[in-house]
């Protein structure tokens, strides 16, 4: 079979399951919590009219790679790998190097598997069943891991700025009941899921202000259904990440705030994960993977940091092909998630969000970190591509 008939075959798969889950992806990859399934809010519907079709054949705007400039191929048979997505604007890191060959030129068939929250790739993870996925380091993650679900965080999959943004209701913003951050006092704060790096930061914001998690009534709320309650007074304030942030402020309800990036500067959002066991029996696999994968990040890096016109056209129409997000006009307006180029875990922040965690998050379990994070791949990709500065 033909590379392009494998990425096809591939997206085929994906089509299927995606099917048969019946949901799609959010913008940012949601914690790897106990999250249960549920369908998209009226918000969602909005922010896509139609559901992503993995089956599309997108093209590029510009070509991102000569076979000159490409890392040499290894030396070995074609692997197959099962990644796990949510059809996201954030996987475009993935479905760009699907989209240009690079997989393939890597001797990587990769299969995307789409889930509807990051903690269903948890028992997926365990079992084998996906080797590689991603999500945010939380109480979920860890207590899995405690239990014995053996991956292995191998890269940065989004930190730093925007992060998660804090956006209010507008009523409050302009009359100024909301303006720094003691004001958070008795307020009625949504998140999605407690036991993240969203409860963190609200933890966070309040600890700015001088108050303490009692002192605000944070609530769980899906990050579709924060734009409405918004718009009915129910909450005052939302923390999600785009696009639901910039979807309330079009529809007149909310102001953007704050982001987490205000709030701590280090904050891993959302973190790449291998399976051990496909570590122990494809580590070649594995570290090809990385190179390709960070080949896409560098793509995007160029595109949405250094705004090179032609890649920023490829990426955003790969993003409205490929995911979840349909409208254009909301593409534009939306802050784009940072990845670090060179897949670097931002380890002051999984230490400080860990420790949080422990303190107030309810984990009770103690977890090595030293022993969890492996960067022996982002350092072999970085060896094969060398340091993007």
């Amino acid at each position: 079979m033909s590379g392009r008939s494998r990425r096809t075959a591939s997206r085929a798969v994906l089509s299927r399951r995606a099917l048969l889950r019946g949901g799609l992806g959010l913008l940012a990859v949601p914690a790897l919590a106990g999250c249960t399934r549920s369908s998209a809010g009226p918000a969602a519907a909005s922010a896509s009219s139609t559901a992503a079709s993995p089956t599309s054949a997108p093209t590029a705007a510009a070509p991102a790679a000569t076979a000159a400039s490409l890392p040499p191929s290894p030396n070995r048979p074609v692997a197959q790998v099962t990644l796990g997505v949510l059809g996201t604007s954030s996987d475009v890191v993935f479905f760009y190097p699907d989209e240009q060959g690079w997989f393939e030129h890597m001797k990587i068939d990769v299969q995307f598997e789409r889930f509807d929250s990051g903690g269903r790739m948890v028992s997926s993870l365990a079992a084998n069943q996906i080797q590689i996925g991603g999500g945010s380091p939380s109480v979920g993650l860890y207590n899995a891991i405690a239990r014995g679900v053996d991956v292995k965080l191998v890269a940065d999959r989004a930190s730093g700025a925007p992060g998660y943004i804090l956006f209010v209701r507008k009523d409050l913003a302009d009359s100024g009941a909301i303006r720094d951050w003691a004001d958070l006092r008795g307020k009625k704060i949504a998140i999605a899921v407690k036991g993240t790096t969203a409860e963190v930061c609200v933890g966070g914001a309040l600890e700015k202000g001088g108050l303490t998690m009692a002192d605000a009534d944070v609530i769980e709320i899906p990050y579709a259904d924060q734009v409405t309650a918004l718009s009915t007074g129910a909450i005052d304030m939302g923390v999600a990440p785009e696009p639901w942030p910039t979807i309330a402020v079009g529809r007149g309800v909310a102001t953007k705030w704050h982001t987490a990036y205000d709030v701590n500067p280090h904050q891993e959002g959302s973190v790449l994960m291998y399976t051990g066991q496909f570590i122990e029996e494809q580590p070649d696999v594995a570290r090809d993977f990385m190179v390709a994968f960070l080949m896409g990040v560098r793509y995007y890096n160029d595109a949405v940091v250094k705004k090179q016109p032609d890649k920023l056209a490829a990426i955003k129409k790969t993003v409205l092909e490929r995911t979840s997000i349909k409208d254009p006009d909301l593409l534009d307006r939306a802050e784009w998630t940072h990845v670090d180029p060179n897949g670097v875990l931002d380890r002051i922040g999984l230490e400080h969000d860990y420790q949080w965690f422990r303190e107030h998050g309810g984990l009770t379990e103690s977890i090595d970190l030293d022993q969890l994070v492996d960067t022996s791949f982002a350092d072999y990709a970085i060896s094969v591509l060398g340091t993007y500065s």
